[in-house]
């Protein structure tokens, strides 16, 4: 069952403009975007369709999505007691997607969603409401995309309650920052690709005697269609001699990819680490594991705050029974915070085998009985030293 008064129901579409995108484009839609009598981010929305159809970009923001989406979280009381049934009425498709689009306006600068269907008292829909369509500075949502006028979608009652407003409405979005690298590595890449056609293989001339036109014909068809598996067959007044090029392999263009790479990384996720990482090491590892674990329980109390003070409310006034009810993401720690944990434990405690499984990786059975040491036996290498050994 569907429900009346949506906003997306208003919408009139328009076709996403895929025009090539460049430095001068970015400056542009940034100004517009700023404008202080009628901001509008129809240009800067454009230029994120391209932005996020590069394959660092997406990673680093599935990222950290990922990183909240797979965290575990309990519906708990006032005085922190979690409940699980009201848990798991939560673990739904469409709270995930929530929580989706929530964390994509930090990318996006912002985002409005939409409660769009309820079935026996229960959210069964959510939707994104077309960020085209929305001008957060002003509160707006217009029908078509260069409308000056629409619906106040704070304060109209048909539509306020709901609808769940994530995002600074002044915020331009990770993205924003993210842009000029992305374009660079863009031109640099198409740069890269010209100079691999160009200097990739050898030149090939022909050397020929005869003047005639049939046979400088053959000789022409010859060098044209000389692909990977090539031959010819030539007389004894034809030659065909392959030129090697002196360019270099094109390092330039690779580090200047990889400096974009890196400041994309940087700028999402904190730190360049695993495979994108250059000349890495495990102390660096280590830091940037740490960062992104700082930046992950951010992204948790960002999301948090809005559940909890933007979408209860919308969602207990529909007859969610979760009055005085939070929801509570579990705390994030690395897997060696975990094994030092488990460690102290196992000193006192006996630790479910499951959980070391689940948690490490680690297939384990039951507990081995240590032999107990012998004290008064010298086994190993010294043992078999002499008594004076190591001495002058």
């Amino acid at each position: 069952m569907g429900r009346p008064n949506k906003l997306l129901d208003k919408l009139i579409a328009s076709n996403v403009a895929r025009a090539r995108k460049d430095i001068k484009s970015w400056r542009t839609a940034m100004q517009v975007a700023e404008t202080i009598d009628n901001p509008r981010r129809i240009l800067l929305y454009n230029l994120y369709d391209e932005l996020i159809l590069d394959a660092r970009v997406t990673t680093e923001i599935q990222k950290r999505i990922l990183a909240v989406k797979g965290h575990p979280f309990n519906l708990v009381d006032k005085d922190g007691k979690a409940n699980a049934d009201l848990t798991n009425l939560f673990k739904q498709p469409w709270f995930y997607q929530f929580i989706e689009h929530a964390m994509n306006a930090l990318f996006y600068g912002h985002s409005l969603i939409q409660i769009s269907e309820i079935a026996d008292g229960l959210i069964k829909k959510i939707e994104l409401v077309n960020r085209r369509h929305v001008i957060p500075e002003r509160g707006l949502f217009v029908f078509k995309q260069d409308d000056d006028k629409g619906i106040s979608y704070r304060t109209d009652k048909q539509y306020a309650g709901w609808l769940i407003e994530v995002g600074d409405p002044k915020d331009l979005g990770l993205l924003s920052k993210a842009a000029p690298h992305v374009l660079y590595k863009r031109f640099t890449q198409s740069a890269w690709s010209e100079f691999t056609e160009i200097f990739g293989m050898p030149l090939r001339y022909g050397k020929t005697n005869v003047k005639d036109p049939e046979s400088l014909n053959h000789m022409e068809n010859m060098m044209i269609n000389m692909g990977v598996a090539s031959y010819a067959v030539i007389d004894n007044d034809e030659e065909i001699t392959f030129v090697e090029s002196a360019r270099t392999d094109g390092a330039v263009y690779s580090n200047l990819i990889n400096m974009c790479n890196a400041e994309i990384s940087q700028l999402i996720n904190g730190a360049v680490v695993g495979d994108a990482s250059q000349g890495g090491s495990l102390a660096k590892e280590q830091v940037g594991e740490r960062i992104g674990l700082s930046i992950t329980d951010a992204d948790i109390q960002f999301i948090e705050s809005y559940i909890n003070s933007e979408l209860f409310p919308k969602l207990l006034s529909i007859g969610y029974p979760i009055a005085d009810i939070s929801i509570s993401f579990e705390q994030s720690k690395s897997l060696s915070e975990i094994w030092t944990i488990t460690q102290g434990l196992l000193n006192y405690y006996e630790v479910d085998e499951d959980f070391i499984t689940q948690t490490f990786g680690v297939p384990v059975t039951e507990k081995r009985q240590s032999p107990a040491p012998n004290l008064n036996a010298s086994t190993g290498f010294f043992a078999s030293a002499p008594k004076n050994w190591g001495r002058k």
